[in-house]
């Protein structure tokens, strides 16, 4: 067995080590292959069998997983969670494509395409808080490509929920609804309800982006459009039982969001946020019909 296998198999347990035996020779020349494709990788044989092991730890089949495992694509992430520029702008040279696949499905974000660029690169190869970034969180066991993707595309899509929450708290700044709505809570102290009113507002508008597109649309066909079951059903062409259900998860989905939103803002007891939540929930169908009634267009960013 070659030099980098050994490493990888002395690292691990002695039931994993069969793993090996087989994979050692195709791991060592596929590594060769990396290294003169990617000659300036500072991620010596050593730090990348550790990262290997530490991969290979969480599988319950080594063997299947080192079956899959993508030398090349694993030694370009652990050479990029070093932080090394040449690293990053090699990266992104090899996945271009692949990033802007992905950028051109955001096209109506207010962030520019250098902007979401750099959102990505900065939630891609920095770490923050103790943690490593998050391309070393790339296991090796399938195609970078497809990571890539996935990570990117999650990662725009809390940009475009964050974008379409600004947005309804702007169509909210008007809408007294909500707020008025705390007059009649007992736990709020009087001289605290404009904050919680501008908390409940946020949470509710938070709450709002994060739903569904097809909740939107069913909740704007029953609050807007003013749609009964059957029509409702005849445009989607299923049961109206079913539009019923979907519409009652919808709005379950959205008072729960609200709640956990409003939770997270306040940092109170929750015996306060039910009592906020409950109080609200009287008006959130007027409230709902009000941000509803927007185009499409301006609330569907991705």
């Amino acid at each position: 067995m070659a030099a980098w296998p050994v490493a990888v198999a002395a690292q691990l347990p002695l039931a994993a080590r069969g793993a090996l035996s087989d994979a050692g020779e195709r791991l060592a020349a596929e590594l060769a292959t990396a290294r003169a494709r990617f000659p300036d990788a500072t991620v010596g044989d050593a730090a990348l069998a550790e990262a290997l092991v530490r991969q290979l730890a969480g599988q319950a089949d080594p063997a299947a997983a080192l079956a899959r495992l993508r030398v090349d694509d694993f030694l370009l992430a652990q050479w990029c969670a070093t932080g090394d520029p040449r690293a990053i702008a090699t990266f992104e040279k090899v996945h271009r494509a692949d990033i802007e696949a992905v950028l051109s499905r955001f096209r109506r974000l207010a962030a520019g395409p250098d902007e979401l660029r750099q959102l990505l690169r900065i939630k891609l190869f920095v770490g923050n808080d103790g943690r490593p970034p998050r391309i070393a969180d790339y296991s090796g066991f399938g195609f970078l490509q497809n990571w890539l993707r996935v990570t990117a595309l999650r990662a725009l899509v809390d940009l475009a929920r964050s974008e379409r929450a600004r947005k309804l708290e702007e169509l909210l700044d008007e809408d007294e609804l909500i707020g008025n709505a705390l007059d009649s809570v007992d736990v709020v102290p009087p001289a605290a309800r404009a904050r919680y009113g501008a908390a409940l507002k946020q949470a509710f508008a938070r709450a709002v982006a994060q739903l569904a597109p097809r909740q939107r649309n069913l909740l704007r066909h029953a609050h807007v459009d003013r749609l009964t079951l059957d029509q409702i059903a005849a445009v989607y062409k299923i049961h109206r039982a079913t539009v019923a259900r979907n519409l009652a998860q919808a709005r379950a989905d959205l008072v729960a969001t609200t709640r956990r939103e409003l939770g997270e803002s306040l940092g109170v007891a929750d015996t306060a946020v039910d009592s906020v939540v409950r109080a609200a929930d009287r008006n959130i169908d007027l409230s709902l019909s009000r941000l509803l009634r927007q185009p499409a267009d301006d609330l569907d960013l991705s």
